[in-house]
């Protein structure tokens, strides 16, 4: 609660119009309440008094009151609009460990748990402490026994809504951890669904996800069951508290005749205004220790420490090579080894380089490494110039869920040009032709479906329209077709030929262009200057 209420208290201007606004509101609650008390004094002692002025008088401050609680609210709600919103950038610009579906978890249930403490629970503390304020100042001057009733009994409410507000908080809590691990088992298992098929375990799976959701549901009822739970007792209190006052309001009147009809039924009316807004209270601080419970899944998650995702390059100007790497090692979150272990090279400007070894053996690390993807743990990489540019042509290709045009621009600004001369370049002019949209057809998850050869097309296109300084090829063969393979190595050998490029693969004959041949095994460099033989078998893997 602490912590939400302090992120609270960083949007100043919210809190301050929230004090504002509930102490004008307090002020109308109290005259509203003491407007209808003169009326019905006025119809019993004077019936044929005009009352007029006086219905609209009430009627005008009736609607300040209805337009002061909902500006409250609005307040409120635009608070709640911010800190997600605040919230929500600040896991996306964060780096952090936890799987995905436990990230996607935190980024929409969690953070829309945490809401109703913005938009429910603030407003209604501002409410709650000056409402009562004022009536039992008014009251003070009013009747004192009542307020002297109301000072009494009040605390009560706090009392109990603390109790089953703590109780609510744990069970938010497990809730919300729970559904981070269901979503993240949700995530696992259909990813792994063909899998599941092949070895005949759907059945299973079906009602582990049967169960894990029973679970996730008792979980919700609980937290149900302590909310009817803590709304019965509070009415019960509630009704103790306005039961009291109107028994002293009517032994004052009746019996020992020491108060007029006008000052009880001010006391009366006004008691059921006091006790509501406490119990509002212990309502919405019910629904703020879901919150707390939903902010600890939040909190944890931004509190953990995150890797720079934008890693700032060293640069060397006085170095010969274009990019030099001096005793890099990596090791990848929790691993127990090294990936890449003391790999010092040196790249030359147009130089051709391919990464030999099995699988396994750390090249794409150390591709990732040197175009500055990965942050080595220790060692240094330095590159020659400022504005060098590192293409990186991958074989499982991201395609946007946008337009043809954003995916080959990558959102920048382009002209139509350029894009088709691209195109063409890489094969994809005759699939364009064939789409009534062209540039603009929407691909991807619910657009236009692409093979795929055409997605790695469409990513050469990428690295086409960037014209790197250096360019890396990570397995550029692996699961193409013969023609789109041969589109590739061709519009590499004549858009790149003056570039430097560095190549992952297998076979020998993908990198038989190569001028120089580094071989890795177990994350280290066995021979780094090792020249290409023209008459080395081409058709063979690489050992």
């Amino acid at each position: 609660m602490k912590r939400l209420t302090n992120l609270a208290l960083t949007y100043k201007l919210y809190p301050i119009l929230m004090f504002i606004v509930s102490t004008f509101l307090a002020v109308t609650v109290v005259i509203q309440n003491i407007s209808i008390a003169e009326i019905l004094n006025t119809m019993l002692k004077n019936p044929t008094q005009d009352l007029v002025l006086l219905l609209l008088f009430t009627l005008a401050i009736l609607i300040g009151r209805a337009t002061l609680n909902t500006l409250n609210q609005l307040i409120g709600n635009r608070m709640s609009a911010r800190v997600k919103q605040d919230l929500r950038r600040q896991f996306i610009y964060q780096d952090t460990k936890e799987p995905i579906g436990a990230q996607i978890s935190t980024l929409t249930e969690s953070v829309d748990g945490i809401v109703p403490f913005f938009n429910s629970y603030f407003p209604q503390v501002f409410k709650s402490m000056m409402i009562p304020v004022m009536i039992i100042i008014a009251m003070c001057f009013i009747h004192l026994n009542t307020a002297l009733i109301m000072i009494v009994t009040a605390p009560f409410i706090p009392v109990f809504y603390i109790i089953f507000g703590l109780k609510t908080r744990d069970e938010s809590k497990d809730k919300m951890t729970y559904l981070n691990q269901f979503s993240q088992q949700f995530l696992n298992k259909i990813k792994g669904l063909i899998t599941l098929k092949l070895f005949n375990k759907t059945t299973s799976t079906e009602e582990a996800l049967y169960r894990e959701s029973t679970t996730f549901r008792d979980l919700t009822m609980k937290i149900l069951r302590s909310a009817f739970l803590s709304g019965l007792m509070l009415e019960f209190i509630t009704m103790l508290g306005i039961g009291l006052v109107a028994l002293e309001a009517g032994l004052g009147l009746i019996l020992f005749h020491n108060i007029d009809f006008k000052t009880a039924a001010i006391a009366i009316i006004l008691a059921p205004e006091f006790y509501n807004a406490i119990k509002d209270l212990g309502q919405s601080f019910h629904t703020g220790k879901q919150s707390e419970g939903a902010s600890d899944v939040v909190f944890a998650l931004l509190d953990q420490e995150g890797r720079d995702l934008q890693p700032v390059r060293q640069f060397d100007t006085q170095q010969t090579a274009l990019i030099e790497l001096k005793h890099v090692y990596f090791r990848y979150d929790d691993a127990m080894v090294d990936t890449v272990k003391d790999v010092s090279l040196e790249i030359q400007q147009g130089e051709k380089i391919a990464l030999v070894g099995q699988s396994g053996a750390g090249k794409s690390t150390l591709a990732q490494i040197i175009a500055q993807n990965y942050v080595p743990h220790s060692g240094s990489v330095t590159y020659q110039a400022q504005d060098l540019t590192i293409g990186f042509l991958s074989q499982s290709p991201y395609i946007f869920n946008a337009s043809i045009r954003d995916n080959i621009t990558m959102f920048k600004n382009i002209d139509d040009a350029s894009i088709l001369r691209v195109l063409a370049d890489v094969g994809l002019a005759e699939k364009l032709a064939e789409l009534p949209q062209g540039l603009d057809t929407w691909i991807g998850e619910g657009g236009e479906m692409l093979s795929g050869g055409q997605m790695r097309r469409i990513e050469l296109s990428r690295v086409l329209l960037l014209q790197p300084n250096v360019l890396i090829f990570d397995e550029p063969a692996t699961g193409l077709d013969v023609e789109t393979e041969q589109t590739i190595q061709r519009v590499i050998e004549k858009r790149f030929s003056n570039t430097t490029t560095i190549t992952i693969a297998h076979r020998a004959h993908t990198i038989h262009r190569a001028d120089k041949r580094i071989y890795i095994e177990n994350g280290q460099l066995k021979d780094d200057a090792h020249v290409l033989t023209e008459n080395h078998d081409k058709g063979g893997e690489l050992r």
